[in-house]
């Protein structure tokens, strides 16, 4: 394999510039770019599970390029899709390019979607990494997710989240999301969710909510 500059975007090695490699992205931007699925998967279910219901939905109003929302459950319900759409579109390329099974098609639910694309693409990130069209899609990823981000660490700098603390047990696991951290800890015992421990906590939060929204 060719020896190219990683695809992940911004990566810096020793000299500032992108490491080189014959995996697509070097090994620390595979981390970096599982941790980010993780995350946008924390997003989505922040999204459509903690933000008000609008009681009508709101007529939206276009301003240049951008939209206005008039209640919070708008923008909610937006990003949640966007999220769902993007991700499954990265789990669809990516089956398409491995002649693997199709994902589930735009018509199944956000949840179904996502988890199907979470449980497909945690364990391949190796072979998204050499996917040509990975740094692309990366790119899209980290903006989407920064964009959230930057929201919400404006409005809820706390996130409560639906599953229980494997140290204590009690459901007072928070999420805090900061310009530039993103953490999971417990308000209860102070059980801090490692970087390391994301791909499995994230599988978790979305197996919880499969069984609720089944029950």
């Amino acid at each position: 394999m060719s020896i190219r500059p990683c695809k992940y975007p911004k990566c810096a090695g020793d000299n500032g510039d992108p490491r080189l490699t014959s995996l697509g992205m070097c090994e620390p931007c595979q981390r970096r770019l599982a941790r980010l699925l993780g995350w946008l998967v924390l997003d989505w279910v922040n999204l459509a599970t903690h933000l008000p219901t609008a009681v009508a939905r709101l007529q939206a109003i276009r301003s240049s390029s951008e939209r206005v929302y008039g209640h919070p459950a708008e923008w909610a319900s937006d990003m949640s899709a966007e999220i769902a759409a993007k991700l499954n579109g990265a789990h669809d390329a990516l089956a398409d390019h491995l002649g693997e099974t199709p994902p589930p098609h735009p018509g199944v639910t956000e949840h179904r979607r996502i988890r199907a694309a979470w449980t497909y693409l945690e364990c391949r990130i190796p072979e998204l990494a050499l996917y040509d069209e990975t740094g692309d899609i990366t790119a899209e990823l980290v903006e989407l997710h920064n964009k959230i981000r930057a929201r919400l660490g404006l409005t809820r700098p706390r996130q409560l989240l639906p599953t229980p603390c494997p140290a204590c047990e009690l459901r007072t696991l928070y999420r805090t999301v900061a310009q530039y951290s993103d953490s999971v800890e417990c308000g209860h015992c102070g059980h801090v969710i490692r970087e390391a421990h994301y791909s499995f906590y994230a599988r978790v939060v979305l197996d919880t909510i499969l069984d609720n929204t089944a029950a």
